[in-house]
Order: C-alpha cells, then sequence, then structure tokens
C-alpha cells in the first residue's frame, strides 16, 4: 500500500534538460520579456494544429478574455457556457461586460450539447462557447451547424484539449476562435501560458493588439487592451513542450487504458465515435455519490492526489445569486460522483497501476 509520505501527485508534469536548457538560453540572451522565443512558439502551434494563425498570452483565462473582445462581444451580448467547466471560462465572460447563460451538460460525456445549448438561445445571444471537459472535444460539426443557423459566434474553449482530433482532424483546425492553455497541469506545458487560434488574420492581428493595451508601437494605443503578454522564458518552455506533444498524448493514452483496464468495473466518461483522439488532460472515475467523499479521502490519505473537477459554476459560492440553482441535472450528477485520479505526462504506469490497487480497495471498504 503507498503510504501517506509517498505522494502520487495529481499532474506530473514532464520538464526535461530541453526546457531547462531552452530557458537558460532565453535568461542569458539578455530579453527575457515577450519576443521572438514567443514568435517561433507562435508558428510551432500553427503547425502542429493546423491553423494559419495562432497568438499566445500569459495564460487560458487571458487568451479566453482577448478572443471575447476580439469576437466583439461586450456589454449586452449573452454568452452561452456550460455550468460544468472550470469557472475561468465564465469569468472571462464577467470580465468583458457580456452575460454568462448557463447550459447542462450530458452526464456521460461530460460535455454540453448543440441540442442542450439551442434551447438556451435568445435574441441577445451573441456567441456559444462549449468546453472540451477533460480535453475530449465536442461536437464540432454540429456546433458549427447551429453556430452558422443562428448567425451566432462559437468560441472553443479547448483549454485542456491540446493534441486532441475531432473526425480525425486537430482540434484549433477547424477555422473558428478556439482557445488553450499552457498552465502547468495541461498537456503541454509553459508553467503559465494561453494561446488563441483562428484562421482569421483580422481577429489574429486585433488580439496581439488586445494582449498588449492595444499599442501599434510609440506608445500609441488604438485599441483597448491589457497587459496580457507572456515571457519568452514560459514560450521556451511551452515551445519545447509543444515539439513533444504527440509523445506526451499518446503517454496519457497508454495510462488511461491501463485504468481503465484495471478498473473496469467503473464507469467513466464516455467518448462519442467523433472523438479520434481524446488526450485526456484530466482521468476522471465515477463512483457511487453515497461513498464518493470517503473513498476519494482514502485515496488522500494513502498518498494519492486527486482533484473533484469541477463543482459548477451554479454551485459557486462567489456567483450566489446570480445564476439558476435548478436544471443542471447533467451538471449536478456528474459532480457528485467524480473523482480525478492522478493523470500527467510524468505519470508512470507503475503508479497507475498503484492508484488503481487503492482505488480498488478503497470501494471495497465503504461499498
Amino acid at each position: 500500500m503507498v503510504t501517506s509520505n509517498i505522494v502520487i501527485p495529481w499532474a506530473k508534469p514532464a520538464i526535461d534538460k530541453e526546457e531547462r536548457r531552452a530557458a537558460l538560453k532565453v535568461i542569458d540572451s539578455g530579453w527575457m520579456t515577450q519576443g521572438k522565443v514567443t514568435e517561433s512558439l507562435e508558428k510551432e502551434i500553427c503547425k502542429k494544429m493546423k491553423c494559419k494563425h495562432a497568438v499566445v498570452t500569459s495564460n487560458g483565462t487571458t487568451a479566453l478574455i482577448c478572443a471575447l473582445i476580439a469576437n466583439g462581444i461586450g456589454p449586452g451580448d449573452e454568452v452561452i457556457v456550460p455550468s460544468f467547466t472550470f469557472i475561468a471560462s465564465v469569468n472571462s465572460i464577467i470580465s468583458v461586460g457580456a452575460k454568462p447563460v448557463l447550459v447542462d451538460s450530458d452526464p456521460h460525456t461530460f460535455n454540453t450539447t448543440p441540442e442542450l445549448v439551442r434551447k438556451k438561445i435568445t435574441s441577445k445571444t451573441k456567441a456559444i462557447m462549449p468546453v472540451d471537459v477533460a480535453g475530449m472535444p465536442v461536437d464540432i460539426d454540429a456546433f458549427q451547424d447551429l453556430a452558422k443557423t443562428k448567425k451566432i459566434i462559437l468560441l472553443e474553449d479547448a483549454a485542456e484539449a491540446m493534441g486532441a482530433s475531432y473526425k480525425n482532424k486537430k482540434i484549433g483546425s477547424f477555422g473558428h476562435t478556439a482557445v488553450f492553455s499552457f498552465h502547468i497541469a495541461k498537456i503541454a506545458a509553459g508553467i503559465e501560458g494561453g494561446v488563441v487560434v483562428t484562421n482569421d488574420k483580422k481577429i489574429a492581428d486585433l488580439i496581439k493588439l488586445i494582449r498588449s493595451h492595444g499599442d501599434t508601437g510609440g506608445y500609441n494605443s488604438v485599441q483597448f487592451g491589457l497587459n496580457f503578454r507572456t515571457s519568452d522564458i514560459h514560450s521556451a518552455i511551452a515551445l519545447e513542450q509543444m515539439k513533444k506533444i504527440g509523445n506526451f498524448v499518446s503517454h496519457r493514452m497508454k495510462l488511461a487504458s491501463v485504468y481503465k483496464d484495471e478498473l473496469k468495473d467503473f464507469k467513466f466518461q464516455i467518448i462519442p465515435d467523433y472523438v479520434s483522439c481524446h488526450p485526456y488532460m484530466l482521468f476522471a472515475i465515477l463512483v457511487d455519490p453515497h461513498i464518493r467523499n470517503k473513498v476519494n479521502e482514502f485515496l488522500n490519505k494513502n498518498g494519492v492526489e486527486t482533484r473533484i473537477c469541477w463543482r459548477p459554476v451554479h454551485k459557486q459560492k462567489c456567483h450566489a445569486n446570480k445564476f439558476e440553482t435548478t436544471g443542471f441535472s447533467g451538471a449536478d450528477a456528474i459532480y457528485s460522483r467524480i473523482i480525478n485520479l492522478p493523470m500527467g505526462n510524468g505519470l508512470s504506469e507503475k503508479e497507475v497501476m498503484k492508484v488503481s490497487i487503492l482505488m480498488k480497495k478503497a470501494v471495497q471498504k465503504y461499498q
């Protein structure tokens, strides 16, 4: 049994000699803020994701904010977003003065659906923001058709979906605006960082302005913006990680396969046929809600770090009284059962086996 002083981290990264060397090279160069290394990262992202434009920002949240502003979303506009998401999705909408309209999610795939979103569309709806939960793509074709039919903007929160594919096509390559994160727990880590990808040059050029106070040079601001720039140190690390993205995704898929083989009596996120690559930024297992908390505590006490991702937005204290608390049966069902087990580029199969053994012991103990 894993003892409490042998911790298996929840999201163990793989930062190696290449990343260290790249970061030190930037430090030694004398230019550490956003510059040519960030530009190289943007080019690598375009290459890997098969998109025309990529604009790197300081983190995933600022990337979302830039995407919203660049698409003309602001006060008076409604943006439909799932309640079952990391709170940054909703807070980014609030930050630009728009109104988030929460929508439920499918309790099996964890993602929202066009059918659920359609019911929430009003004359004030300016955009829809589906989220690729755990990195698993939403139904892109169906959401694009819905956006086109209703003449609204599609913004994809793909923060966790780096390396994912939909119908054998990379997420980020579909033309609409999509946002990814380089947070340390993500599939490609820059410690911090985010990126907006698009095939629209006007949107990309506008985001480049927004991330730096709208400054065209010489302190001449032509567009509202803030300081959402990254540093070349972060970009250097993320660039080396992007070069390894294929290996990272393959490793995560292998770890997920081990979990599912060892824990075959449990239930997991259902993967639709249109998902050709699930990169498993998160790995979720579903447990009887009556014992979920006890099972989670057992894992933690025995050296396994976990997360409960996520408390739905309609249950968040900071947003009390902002949203209805009913009508989210899917999100509530997921939240009551979910445990996010360790998953990371630096996690080993041996560690996954240990977690699996403890998971089975925990459930046997409390059933």
